[in-house]
This record gives structure tokens, C-alpha cells and sequence, in this order.
């Protein structure tokens, strides 16, 4: 990653070398440094990672671990966010963030609707930087997100998810952390 102004630094140092060779060697390297430990760009984008590999669903009873399998090259500072849905367009998604573990802990899902019906539960997790946008969706099943039921006996109406991060309150699925920079708040 590249800091734009050499041209200027160049020119700092030539009429001041002792202010140039400070801003160049521990400036300019502390800025770089900060940045690439957080996994963010002072002047752009980080690229995001590459999709998750597959993402594996272990059920028992109304139990739940998502395992993550992520076998490409990535950075300190990524984070892994499951988006959890009754319908396969994840459309009112609720949010399962595995901060930077593949493997979290359990948790537990409703089998039934208040209705009594069974849930059908679709999985898809994203990779993000703090300062990238987020990696395609991998969804659990392959390329289409298959379905999951549970086998238990809790019946429960899910309030619909509002999203994660950046997102638009329930108008956007799959974005992780989110896609712009700022969600403006309600006016």
C-alpha cells in the first residue's frame, strides 16, 4: 500500500532533509503500519477476501454450530459474519458475527413458527476487513443455499433481522459489516 505525494516528500526533503527524512521514515512507516495491522487502506479500499471455501451446518435437536471453511490466504484482522434466513433470498436475515473465529460456538434456533410449522433455515457467510466491502456470499449447500430443519419442539414467530452493519434496516442481505462507509440515521 502507497501513501500518494512522494513527488512532494522528494521535494520536502531536498529543502528540509531532516523534516523529510522524518516524515519519510517514521511518519510516512507508522501510517502504513497502522493501517496494514487493521486491515484498512489510509487512501482506499482494502481488497475483500475471497469467499469463504464452504461452510458446513451441524444440527442437533434445536443446537447449531456454523464451521467455516476458509482455505485462501487472508490477513490478520479478517471477520466472519453468517447471515441465518427462513427463505433462500435471506430477505429479513438474522446476524450470527463469528468476529474472527471459522469455528464459533453453538447456539440454538426455534424448530417450529408459532403456528406450529417447521422453519427452514438457509445459511450463507461472508468474509470481511474492517476496510473492505464484503467477499460473495457462501452459501451452505454449494452454489444454491439449501435448506436446514431442526428437530425440536420450540415454537417461537423470529422477528424479521434488521440487517448488519451499514445496511439499510432489512433492505439489504449479505453485506457483513456493510457496504458504504455510513448509515445515516432516521430522521
Amino acid at each position: 500500500m502507497a501513501i500518494a505525494g512522494n513527488d512532494l516528500l522528494s521535494q520536502i526533503e531536498n529543502e528540509n532533509p531532516k523534516l523529510g527524512q522524518y516524515l519519510r521514515q517514521y511518519v510516512l512507516t507508522a501510517i502504513q503500519t497502522t493501517a496494514r495491522n487493521a486491515a484498512v487502506d489510509p487512501s482506499s479500499t482494502v481488497q475483500a477476501p475471497e469467499p469463504p471455501s464452504s461452510v458446513k451446518v451441524s444440527t442437533a435437536g434445536e443446537t447449531v454450530q456454523v464451521n467455516v471453511n476458509h482455505t485462501s490466504t487472508v490477513q490478520r484482522g479478517v471477520q466472519y459474519i453468517t447471515h441465518i434466513a427462513t427463505n433462500p433470498q435471506f430477505s429479513g436475515a438474522m446476524i450470527h458475527d463469528h468476529g474472527c473465529s471459522r469455528a464459533p460456538v453453538t447456539f440454538t434456533l426455534p424448530t417450529k413458527d408459532g403456528s406450529g410449522n417447521t422453519h427452514s433455515y438457509y445459511f450463507a457467510t461472508v468474509a470481511q476487513y474492517p476496510g473492505s466491502q464484503p467477499s460473495a456470499p457462501t452459501y451452505y449447500g454449494g452454489a444454491q443455499p439449501t435448506a436446514v430443519t431442526l428437530s425440536g419442539s420450540t415454537q417461537l414467530d423470529l422477528t424479521l433481522g434488521t440487517g448488519s452493519g451499514t445496511a439499510e434496516n432489512g433492505g439489504q442481505a449479505l453485506v457483513g459489516l456493510g457496504k458504504a462507509q455510513v448509515r445515516l440515521g432516521a430522521s
